[in-house]
């Protein structure tokens, strides 16, 4: 209601008069041939995967290096001219790039990677933590332990990567949920829908009269939301509506 009433009010300053900071995301970019990834606190107008909100700045960096540690997808920002005689970097000398800016793989190749990335970041790394786990079995049913040691060391640091993101971070164009919070009166309450990172129009929920204990608690539910959401609301600056998610969740 005060953002609605600040942004009504204060078009220019509704921003700095609720001091609303905006959330970090993190995403791959999708303005070049050679994809990486970005810690940012915008979203961009391209409809491409962007995954947050996290709590800081510091936290979407902390995430992104733990993924960056797993895969060779290049770090540095320049805008990349393949060339043999490029200099490189020292990611490279260590294999931890693929070095497309020398010319040590395609494109394709390239983009073979990028994409395990995002699947990376889809699954939050469920998807490799099940590959790998399987793989380990399979070496250790064949007694290959020095394999299975090796793959049980790049589990851990599978593990490390998915326990540094928090549990509430989504690709925020799917980011959907219900915040419920207290009325002003006893036994009164509210619900609030978000459906894809915007928030819908409040549910109101009233258990103060006797009758309302005959009901249902799922069924009521269900239908209320139900309702409330059979024409939902789809303009909006998500950013700031994740803000407000931000604010309000990670307090």
């Amino acid at each position: 209601l005060l953002y609605g009433l600040s942004k009504l009010h204060y078009p220019d300053e509704y921003l700095s008069r609720l001091r609303l900071r905006m959330p970090w995301f993190i995403g791959l970019t999708r303005d070049d041939s050679f994809q990486r990834l970005r810690v940012m606190n915008r979203i961009p107008r391209q409809d491409v995967p962007v995954f947050g909100p996290f709590a800081s700045r510091d936290f979407a960096q902390a995430y992104e290096q733990e993924v960056l540690s797993l895969f060779q997808i290049r770090r540095c920002t320049e805008a990349l001219i393949p060339d043999p005689s490029h200099p490189g970097c020292i990611y490279g000398e260590m294999n931890q790039c693929l070095r497309p800016c020398q010319c040590a793989v395609t494109a394709e190749e390239y983009e073979t990677e990028a994409g395990r990335v995002a699947d990376f970041l889809s699954t939050n790394g469920r998807s490799t933590v099940t590959i790998l786990s399987a793989a380990r079995d399979r070496a250790c049913e064949e007694t290959d332990f020095e394999q299975a040691a090796q793959i049980h060391k790049r589990l851990e640091r599978v593990n490390a990567a998915v326990g540094a993101r928090h549990e509430v971070v989504r690709e925020i164009h799917h980011f959907d949920g219900v915040a419920l919070t207290r009325a002003s009166e006893r036994r009164q309450f509210r619900l609030w829908p978000m459906l894809h990172g915007l928030w819908q129009e409040c549910v109101a929920l009233d258990f103060s009269a006797e009758e309302s204990q005959a009901k249902s608690l799922d069924h009521e539910l269900r239908e209320r939301l139900s309702q409330s959401l059979s024409s939902p609301r789809t303009a909006g600056k998500r950013v700031e509506e994740l803000a407000i998610f931000s604010r309000w969740y990670f307090s």
